[in-house]
């Protein structure tokens, strides 16, 4: 016999939605088209993992790096402590945005509707990497 658990936490190497759907958007972690003022009703004070593209963004880093900063700041303004792994990366130089490490600091996930997110491997590893731990994340407006 299948189980589904062991199933829903063996993640894909690439991005595919509509598993992660099929796994997890019967759960109460996966919550796909919601609006930032739902998450900040729901996570305000707490520490987000603000998943953004970042290495393998279409307009290059330095734009992944400008996007990021502008959602962290939003997600300032509604009351939510955001961590970018993409902004980390760029202040350092690193070629690629470290997800797993701000993933074991953050309380749940904020994917914003970034071009490029839904192909991101920067992106689908801090996803499931929250929800593995059990994190909430939240795939905001055009999300999924």
């Amino acid at each position: 016999m299948l189980d589904l658990q062991s199933c829903a936490l063996a993640f894909p190497d690439q991005p595919d939605w509509v598993w992660l759907r099929w796994y997890w958007g019967v759960t109460d972690l996966l919550r796909a088209g919601v609006t930032l003022d739902d998450v900040a009703a729901r996570e305000r004070g707490r520490i987000a993992c603000l998943a953004t593209p970042y290495s393998d963004f279409p307009g290059g880093p330095v734009l992944a790096a400008d996007y990021a900063a502008e959602w962290a700041e939003l997600l300032s303004g509604a009351g939510l402590l955001p961590l970018s792994p993409a902004l980390s990366a760029f202040e350092t130089g690193a070629a690629s945005a470290e997800v797993v490490s701000v993933s074991r600091v953050a309380e749940f996930v904020v994917v914003p509707p970034i071009e490029g997110w839904r192909q991101s491997a920067e992106v689908w590893c801090a996803v499931c990497t929250g929800l593995a731990a059990m994190q909430p994340v939240y795939l905001l407006n055009g999300g999924a």
